[in-house]
């Protein structure tokens, strides 16, 4: 579980860098990434900058979805490992006070002066 959670995380911040390139390039103004081949076409022309641009919105709306999908998930496995360890730790305290019923289970602070 914490393998995969693991592989989340990385293809989370793959995802991310991704989808900076893709937006960056997306941009028709001179201070983006789109004129890096030079002129309209960019790249060489081998196709139109419109389906260029077509290509690109798609991809990152597709890139988007992922990235939104895999943010639930990695939260659902989140919320699912805090449960556990919470259950865990209640379950621990219930053993020790089983066990020295007269002494307390949480550590008193001494006042500071």
């Amino acid at each position: 579980m914490e393998n995969f959670q693991l592989f989340l995380l990385i293809l989370q911040v793959i995802i991310a860098v991704v989808m900076i390139i893709l937006v960056l390039l997306q941009k028709s103004d001179g201070d983006s990434l789109s004129g890096i081949g030079g002129g309209s076409g960019g790249l060489g022309s081998a196709i139109s900058s419109k389906a260029t641009a077509n290509i690109l919105s798609k991809a990152t709306m597709v890139l988007i979805g992922i990235f939104m999908l895999n943010c639930l998930v990695l939260a659902a496995m989140s919320n699912a490992t805090n449960k556990k360890i919470k259950s865990d730790l209640e379950q621990v305290i219930q053993e020790q006070e089983s066990q020295n019923p007269e002494m307390p289970v949480t550590p008193t602070v001494p006042a500071v002066k």
